[in-house]
């Protein structure tokens, strides 16, 4: 548990909004689809809601997806030219 702490403890301002938009939208998309089996006709979830839950779903996969992995790609990005400026200034 210690160790998770540590790397919570790493990430930036941007990257713990993102992940708790996405916790918060993975929840509230469960919820809908929870009310949807109590609300008439009991029992069956209307194709619209698990329409809105599979588009919530794609919304949370590419939250935690797409930005952070060219997040990641951009640092490694900086991070070659910085190294590339660096051998040209020696």
């Amino acid at each position: 548990m210690k160790h998770l702490k540590q790397e919570f403890d790493k990430l930036s301002f941007k990257e713990v909004i993102i992940y708790v938009l996405a916790v918060v939208t993975m929840t509230a998309g469960l919820t809908l689809l929870f009310i949807g089996l109590f609300i008439p006709p009991e029992g069956e979830i209307h194709s619209s809601v698990i329409t809105a839950f599979g588009i919530l779903c794609t919304f949370v996969a590419s939250l935690l997806g797409i930005s952070i992995h060219y997040a990641n790609e951009l640092d490694k990005f900086k991070a070659n030219v910085q190294e590339r400026l660096n051998e040209i200034a020696k």
